[in-house]
């Protein structure tokens, strides 16, 4: 190797390791705040609007507690109906494993109101059944419902024990999220393409293209389509590996520098940082997306 070529090698490895550690920070930055301020992201919700129900009554979630749940079957009636006896009943309730759900924020139990609409937000079960005490004491339990909404938007039928929910179209809008993710992921690896001085060859730029085609398109569709949840999450941590690790061999095999060689570790370091910059700008986005309309997976 030259001292021509061993510059060039050094400054390469300059902007590596600048890169990394600029990643490396805002990583360890991005965790820390997520702990510290994990409330400030888009919350799940539910508004339900309840029909053919009693005169005056109390509304609350139920969630499923299939860890902790014992045989217990609350009697589905009680004797004194009031704020103390409701929220006394309530806590102490279990029906085939149903419980009261207890949101760490907002509203948990609401009496009537007179546009009949309840809305639970900030925390929701991903499953749940709603719970209904009439005025007289009758305890009525609706089916459950694992919404599909990420603002859920339902109607509860007390006589006949329905939840429905009403699913808005987002085709458009998740037909655009996906696409514009698609085009900043070639704008921030085209950026680093640039940074690792390989030139914008016609041989660079299809290749570079293909593959992200091939690989973006379909991550950002599964992001959008699932909702968030621990496994998901990891699914979408897993799946992003998998993808760097493939876009990396990839461009082992087929970028070429400048004098028209393959520089096999410069490629493959380029597909590692340019996917740690694309992911990083990625999740930016997705939480400005959700704050913007919201999460919605159908």
């Amino acid at each position: 190797m030259g001292l021509k070529e061993y510059k060039a090698y050094k400054r390469e490895c300059s902007v590596f390791k600048l890169i990394l550690l600029f990643l490396t920070v805002f990583f360890v930055v991005n965790l820390y705040v997520t702990e510290v301020r994990a409330d400030m992201g888009a919350k799940p919700s539910v508004t339900i609007h309840v029909e053919n129900a009693p005169q005056d009554f109390y509304l609350a979630l139920l969630y499923l507690d299939e860890k902790y749940g014992t045989d217990k079957q609350s009697e589905l009636k009680l004797d004194t109906v009031d704020d103390e006896s409701v929220k006394s009943y309530l806590e102490d309730f279990e029906y085939d494993h149903w419980k009261f759900f207890k949101s760490p924020v907002g509203i948990n139990i609401y009496e009537q109101q007179t546009d009949e609409e309840y809305y639970f937000g900030y925390s929701i079960p991903d499953r749940f059944r709603v719970i209904l005490i009439s005025k007289d004491g009758t305890v009525y339990l609706s089916e459950d419902l694992d919404p599909k909404e990420f603002n859920a938007d339902v109607t509860y039928d007390v006589s006949a024990g329905t939840l429905i929910e009403h699913i808005e179209d987002r085709t458009l809008r998740h037909v655009l999220y996906v696409v514009a993710c698609f085009i900043l992921t070639l704008g921030f690896e085209l950026l680093v393409l640039l940074i690792f001085r390989y030139p914008f060859t016609k041989r660079n730029i299809i290749s570079f293209l293909v593959i992200n085609l091939i690989t973006n398109v379909p991550f950002n569709t599964l992001l959008i389509n699932t909702r968030p949840s621990i496994p998901t999450i990891l699914l979408w941590i897993l799946a992003e590996i998998v993808i760097m690790l493939t876009e990396s061999i990839f461009y082992l095999i087929v970028l070429r520098d400048a004098d028209g060689n393959p520089r096999r570790g410069k490629s493959f370091a380029y597909g590692v940082v340019a996917n740690l910059v694309s992911a990083v700008m990625g999740l930016v986005v997705l939480f400005v997306y959700a704050l913007i309309v919201g999460l919605y997976v159908g």
